[in-house]
Formats: structure tokens, sequence, C-alpha cells
């Protein structure tokens, strides 16, 4: 994992004209979840249109980018480069010399869909596995022959992640947390999008390691002992620390107290129960002990997420700017027929060309 000291992240989201709005939200979604997940801002992004400061999506809304691309600014930490339709107008000696210093100077570089075109045409993926939506495969094998371009979900090759689009944007998203944070991290933002943690997956791979995770769901207001789970899971407790470290890279007892923590998390911000009581219900004998461990594993206390909770709410509009969006906002677009998503939504009159797929 990064050291990142608890620097805030700041991602440069730069759309080319007839983007994917779907994995444009996709991958903006997991990266909101990982600040909520994380419960502080960590991530804050800016979208940067190519062609114009309103870039227009292949599904005819147009986003109010944060500002136009210009290769006179220093990229961000970390750079999200979509395309879907017409990947070749984005292209200009300029951007490809800006994709270039990013890669230099250590950005992550993230391609989605089409856009792993434009990496190849600035010299970044030449020698690397890559992958592009099939629909470009043909093309650019022939196009990039110096490129190894797969057919394949995504792809990682050092700081270059390249996605062929669709949902395997989520995929993507979640080995790059992993990688940018952790891989406790990235299993959150997964449940923010109601994926199983692939329980039938694990049972089929080690049924005595699903049986261990049941038992301590099962008891999670009295805890196990360690030793007590192993042996109702037939396990020897070194077996089951070696299963757990395979699987999910971390000890039995991080695992169970993670587990217990999260549970105890939902309870604060979704009840008004009693902090002593949720510490009690996740197995807790004393407040004192649930709040220090609250703190140790959250880096807050529970009324404190609760107070931080109430005042987001206070200045919220609705339950989604709660959840750590960044500090500008976004202007969707529709044709002048239609009406507004919201009052505090401007409508815009670009309407966006159509492509026959």
């Amino acid at each position: 994992m990064e050291n990142l000291d608890r620097k805030k992240i700041v991602i440069d989201v730069v759309l080319a004209d007839g983007f994917s709005m779907l994995t444009t939200m996709l991958i903006l979604e997991a990266f909101r979840f990982a600040n909520l997940t994380l419960r502080r801002p960590a991530i804050d992004w800016r979208i940067r249109g190519i062609q114009s400061g309103a870039p227009k999506a292949s599904n005819g809304f147009t986003l109010q980018s944060h500002s136009r691309f210009s290769d006179t600014e220093t990229p961000a930490d970390v750079v999200v480069l979509n395309a879907s339709y017409f990947p070749d107008e984005a292209a200009s000696p300029a951007f490809f010399a800006w994709l270039r210093a990013a890669h230099r100077q250590g950005s992550w570089l993230l391609a989605l869909d089409t856009a792993p075109r434009l990496l190849a045409g600035a010299g970044l993926l030449d020698g690397r596995a890559a992958t592009i939506h099939w629909e470009e495969l043909d093309s650019v094998r022939a196009l990039f022959p110096k490129a190894e371009f797969n057919g394949t979900d995504f792809e990682q090759s050092g700081r270059i992640f390249t996605c062929s689009g669709g949902m395997a944007v989520l995929d993507m998203a979640l080995s790059f947390l992993a990688q940018l944070f952790d891989a406790q991290l990235a299993r959150g933002v997964r449940q923010c999008f109601f994926l199983n943690e692939g329980r039938d997956l694990v049972a089929a791979r080690n049924a005595k390691l699903s049986r261990a995770i049941e038992i301590m769901s099962a008891h999670i207001a009295a805890p196990l002992a360690l030793g007590q789970i192993a042996k109702q899971a037939h396990f020897s407790e070194r077996q089951m620390n070696r299963a757990f470290a395979t699987e999910f890279d971390t000890t039995p007892g991080q695992f169970y107290t993670a587990m217990r923590l999260n549970k105890a998390q939902s309870l604060v911000l979704n009840t008004r129960f009693q902090i002593a009581e949720i510490g009690y219900t996740c197995g807790y004998a004393t407040p004192s002990w649930f709040i220090k461990s609250y703190r140790t594993f959250f880096g807050i206390t529970p009324n404190e997420e609760r107070l931080r909770q109430e005042a987001g709410r206070e200045q919220a509009q609705n339950r989604l700017v709660l959840f750590f969006q960044p500090n500008s906002t976004l202007s969707v677009g529709l044709s002048p027929q239609q009406p507004s998503l919201s009052p505090n939504v401007p409508v815009t009159s670009d309407q966006a060309k159509s492509k026959e797929p």
C-alpha cells in the first residue's frame, strides 16, 4: 500500500466528447464510496473536457466540467481518461505531450472504453499489456503493433490501467483502490455497490474458512475465542491463520474485529441507540473499551461520527451530498424539451449527436 499520510488524492477525470456516461458515473461512484468507507474526503476529483468545457456523452447528456483541458496545467495524482465514440477527435500533439508528462511525473493513468487508443497514440502502451473496447481491438492492433492489446476486461502495467468499458470498470476500480489504499477499503467499496463478498467462491475454495466466517457472524454480541472458532470449523489455529492470510491478507482476529465494528458503525449511523448499548450489542463489555476500539479502527469516536453526520444533514440538500462529494458541482444538461432533474440542476440546450452502434 502507498504511504499516503492521509494526503487528499486529486483525480483529473478527462472526458472526450462522445464519452460513456455509464463508465464515468461508475468510477466516480467508486471514488465517492471510498470516501464514505474511509469516513473522510480522501479523494477529490475535477472534471475536464478535452474539446470543450461541457463534454457531451454518447447518451445526449452533458457534464459541466470544472475546466477545459489545458496542456499548461500540471496533471493530478491520478488521471482517468474516458472516451467512447470518436476518440481520435480528442487526439492532438499537445494532449499526447500532457499524457506523457503525467506518466513521467508518476501519475496513475486509468483509460476506459476506447480511451486506451489515446494512450497508445501518445506512445505510452508500447511494450505493455493493454485492453480496449472489443469493437476497437482489430484496429488498434493494426495501428499500434508495439502495444499488446488483449480482449480482457482490464489490464494493469505498472501505473497504467486500461479497461474495456461497461461493468468491467468496477473490477478495475476495485483493483486500483486496493493498491492505492488497501484490500479492506476495496472490500468496503464493493459492499457499497451491493456486490457480495463472493462467499460461495470462498466456500468452494475453502469450506472450513467459510464455516469460520459464519461462526464469527453468528457470535457478534458474545464473541468466541479464536481457538473455539477454529475447533468448530474443524481447523487447527495455525491452519485458520494461514487461510485468512491467503484469502483476505489479514488475521482471523483482525477480520473478526472488523466484522463487529462495521456492524457497530451501521448502528451508530442508522439508529438512535445509546453508544453503550451498541457496544454491548457488538461484543464490547464496557463503553470505554468500545469507544477506544472504534476510534482506533475508524479514526473517530462514535459520538463524533454522529455529530458529523448531523452537521452534514443540516447542510445537505439531499442525501447524496452528505457522503463526501467534491466541493464543486456538476451540471447535468438535457435537451430543452426535457424537464430539469431538480430545481437546482441547470439545463443546457446541447444535444449530443447520435451514432449507430
